[in-house]
């Protein structure tokens, strides 16, 4: 296995990633890390139960878990920088896994799970962007495709997860074993990972990147789509759960299992999204996605017979599915070749919508119902189309920026 830490992909004359030992490391980091986030979105009634208090306290916690992840996306690019991206993943790794424990301490009030929540932000996000930067630059032009079939193994988990969530809340293990499952993948995978950092990226593979000017205008319209897209998926991860249990009368440990049609989705989505996107245009793409969502999230928001809802929930997870990957991967084109600050820039724009839309429909939720706020989800995604169509951007990645 030693000649697989030495070589990587070639100079890129194919699509197809290469799936050798440092490329799965990247995956199964990606994976375990979605089990936290897409768990974290079944735990939020749970917790709300436990600690009594009402949906806008509540909504807090993703709220601080996405200022953590802005700090984290800002610190992320001065690590990288002075101790190389391969450090830097291990540290977020290692960080990530306490600030779990401190999430799922037993009997903490809202104050301390409030702030391992912002510290699961911090450095989940941390993780997030190395990986996304790392399986940009060391699969070339397999890129796009390498980080959509990550994505797919992290919908897989991020089934799982809610899954465990739910289990363990119906039965004497409680949900937060669910949780615990990622402390102890996190830290197998740096024993996996051992002492060899340097092929995840060295200092110099980054410095040339803080060494740029600002973005061009067409990267921050990529990110208004990135925030759309993202704000869309963590209001339906977030507060799906509450859907079911308003619409279906599902019970608690029912409807956190339940996420897992939107999870489920997405793995699909995923899935299939890796394979066409080695084929067709990915702005083509995305759009056809957003509008399949649109449709799908229109079945599950106006019926209250659960297979339906259900059925809707899992198509609109396929819908919605490659959004983030894809999101990020026109980030990165359109800056130019600066993949470590624009993977960041897509990571702050992402914090930016899971502190601002979960928030905002629990808000609405409260005064208005669960039922009427989610109408924020197709608001989203009917923005970010109108993004996609006034402001596309070529799938051939734009030439570096002048240093």
């Amino acid at each position: 296995m030693s000649d697989l830490w030495l070589e990587r992909p070639g100079p890129g004359r194919t699509t197809r990633p290469e799936l050798d030992r440092p490329t799965w490391i990247a995956y199964v980091q990606l994976a375990f890390w979605a089990w936290f986030l897409y768990a974290f979105g079944a735990t939020q009634a749970l917790l709300r139960d436990e600690q009594g208090t009402v949906r806008a306290v509540a909504a807090l916690h993703g709220t601080t878990l996405a200022v953590g992840g802005m700090i984290g996306a800002v610190a992320t690019a001065k690590v990288v920088v002075r101790w190389g991206r391969g450090v830097g993943m291990r540290l977020a790794a290692v960080g990530a896994a306490a600030s779990v424990l401190i999430y799922t301490w037993p009997g903490a009030p809202p104050a301390v799970s409030m702030t391992g929540a912002a510290l699961a932000g911090f450095f989940g996000t941390f993780l997030l962007i190395t990986i996304n930067a790392f399986l940009l630059d060391y699969q070339g032009q397999a890129g796009p495709s390498s980080l959509t079939q990550a994505n797919a193994l992290a919908s897989l988990a991020g089934l799982l997860g809610p899954l465990a969530i739910g289990l363990g809340a119906a039965t004497v293990l409680g949900w937060r074993w669910g949780m615990w499952v990622v402390v102890i993948a996190l830290v197998l995978v740096e024993v996996w990972r051992g002492r060899k950092v340097a092929v995840f990226g060295t200092r110099g593979l980054a410095v040339h990147e803080s060494e740029g000017g600002p973005f061009r205008a067409p990267v921050y319209w990529t990110l208004a789509a990135v925030t759309c897209f993202i704000g869309a998926e963590f209001c339906l991860t977030f507060w799906g759960a509450d859907l079911l249990r308003e619409r279906c009368g599902f019970g608690p440990a029912a409807a956190a299992a339940s996420l897992a049609s939107v999870t489920g989705g997405m793995l699909i989505g995923r899935l299939v999204g890796s394979r066409l996107a080695q084929r067709l245009p990915t702005e083509r793409l995305l759009r056809a996605s957003i509008v399949f969502a649109l449709g799908a999230f229109v079945l599950a928001w106006s019926f209250t017979l659960w297979p339906v809802v259900l059925l809707g929930l899992l198509l609109t997870g396929i819908g919605i599915g490659i959004h983030w990957p894809l999101g990020v991967a026109r980030t990165v084109r359109a800056s130019g070749g600066m993949t470590d600050r624009a993977s960041a820039a897509a990571s702050i724009s992402a914090s930016v919508a899971i502190a601002i839309a979960p928030f905002a429909l629990g808000v609405l939720a409260d005064a208005a119902g669960v039922h009427t706020a989610f109408l924020l989800v197709p608001l989203l995604l009917v923005t970010a189309l109108v993004i996609l169509v006034l402001r596309p951007v070529p799938d051939v990645a734009a030439a570096p920026s002048p240093r």
